[in-house]
């Protein structure tokens, strides 16, 4: 896949990935199809799933929770749960409910994979990952659940300067804003302008087409907004 082509989401996923190898493999090709791997970046974890198994060179096709799919090595991969985990007894179609940090989420199940249940939101939007165990039916409370595209802030805050240098923890994604609405943003081999739009307390940032909505917390970050397409969460501050 050229560089060039690559959206913002699937660079954020897969561009800046580091290598963690999955627990207890010795060789590349022990992941299996139906394997659920969690693929690590500078922006934390995602969940996917292996729809193809390694090829000679030790690649595999995954699928990440919007249902796009793509090629990458095993290495960069962690086992989550082996395919032929017994499924829970979670119905796909079932109404469901979760905690997604401190907002309650309401959808559906879509799909179940062993302990694992794929949902969506109640306009159809996929949110991504989460154990079965913390859904809850309707009429039940639901408990804290991390799903594996849990946003990471509430972005309660108005919105701060913004004209500056900003970076997430490990320096990975970089973000400077510029006046007139124009800005530069770099994540891992991808780098270049973009534009940005700000309201009262968030700031929606566009990249070849693909956009990046950001809201403010109250320490002075930015964070990123679980739209429910599978994008990992990340915090910036300003450097």
């Amino acid at each position: 896949m050229a560089a060039a082509h690559r959206t913002l989401f699937s660079v954020l996923v897969v561009g800046v990935t580091h290598a963690v190898l999955a627990p207890g493999a010795e060789a590349q090709n022990q992941a299996r199809v139906g394997d659920l791997v969690e693929v690590t970046s500078g922006l934390g974890p995602t969940l996917a799933e292996v729809v193809t198994g390694p090829d000679p060179s030790g690649y595999v096709v995954i699928r990440v929770p919007t249902g796009k799919e793509m090629p990458v090595n095993t290495q960069k991969l962690r086992l989550v749960q082996p395919a032929g985990t017994p499924n829970a007894s979670m119905p796909v179609g079932e109404a469901v409910s979760w905690v997604d940090g401190d907002v309650r989420e309401k959808g559906s199940v879509v799909k179940v994979n062993g302990k694992w249940c794929q949902v969506k939101t109640a306009n159809a939007t996929t949110v991504g990952w989460v154990e079965c165990a913390e859904l809850r039916r309707p009429g039940a409370a639901a408990k804290p659940s991390s799903p594996a595209s849990a946003s990471a802030g509430a972005g309660s805050a108005p919105l701060p300067k913004l004209l500056g240098n900003w970076e997430n923890a490990d320096g990975s994604v970089k973000l400077e804003f510029q006046s007139a609405g124009k800005c530069y943003i770099s994540f891992g081999p991808m780098t270049g302008p973009c534009s940005y739009t700000p309201a009262a307390t968030g700031v929606t940032v566009t990249f070849e087409g693909e956009p990046l909505r950001l809201v403010a917390n109250p320490d002075g970050s930015l964070s990123s907004v679980n739209d429910g397409d599978g994008m990992m969460s990340m915090r910036l501050k300003r450097r």
